[in-house]
């Protein structure tokens, strides 16, 4: 929370924020390949920590909106997108 009245963030958070949302607005809008968007998205930016709070920051936000539209806890939102990265990794591998 920010020191100032009104205010829910510090300049300094809301920069980061809108760094990070920036960037996955950028990635999840663009009609190039995935790779290229987000390497372009990312190069746009001009504070590599801004972007790397603001990444962190939004993805802390979507896991709460998950939560709340799910109704469960963040923690179990983070746990089955770990289960689902995991389950998607092991489809990737060529079985022998």
């Amino acid at each position: 929370m920010s020191s100032e009245t009104g205010s829910w963030l510090s300049p300094t958070q809301f920069r980061c924020l809108r760094s990070g949302l920036r960037v996955v607005t950028t990635w999840a809008a663009e009609h190039r390949e995935p790779d290229t968007a987000l390497q372009q998205a990312l190069h746009d930016e001009p504070d590599p920590f801004e972007v790397v709070v603001g990444l962190a920051t939004v993805s802390r936000l979507l896991a709460i909106e998950l939560a709340a539209a799910t109704g469960v806890t963040e923690t179990e939102v983070l746990s089955r997108m770990d289960a689902t990265v995991h389950r998607l990794q092991g489809a990737g591998r060529i079985q022998s």
